[in-house]
């Protein structure tokens, strides 16, 4: 498995994680502000002086970015993103 590959397998497990915790975004508006959230938090981490910041956190963090973001395209695009897809391989 690539790095790459290992990164989208992480995505994609934080994703189904969340999916069992939480119901489906009800709107882009709610979508966009967990996404925010999650980035609020990696930033965090970011502006920390290097000494102090947690890389691990950080980076658990940058994966919920990710996951997150699938979420609001399969939660939100649902259809329209499959649509999309097929037409723009």
């Amino acid at each position: 498995m690539t790095p790459a590959e290992r990164i989208a397998q992480d995505i994609l497990d934080e994703y189904r994680r969340a999916q069992r915790l939480f119901p489906n975004f009800n709107s882009p508006h709610e979508a966009w502000a967990v996404i925010w959230e999650e980035v609020d938090e990696l930033w965090q981490h970011v502006r920390s002086h290097h000494a102090q910041r947690d890389n691990a956190a950080m980076l658990k963090e940058a994966l919920q970015v990710g996951a997150m973001a699938m979420r609001f395209i399969l939660d939100i695009g649902g259809a329209n993103y499959r649509a999309w897809a097929e037409n723009n391989q």
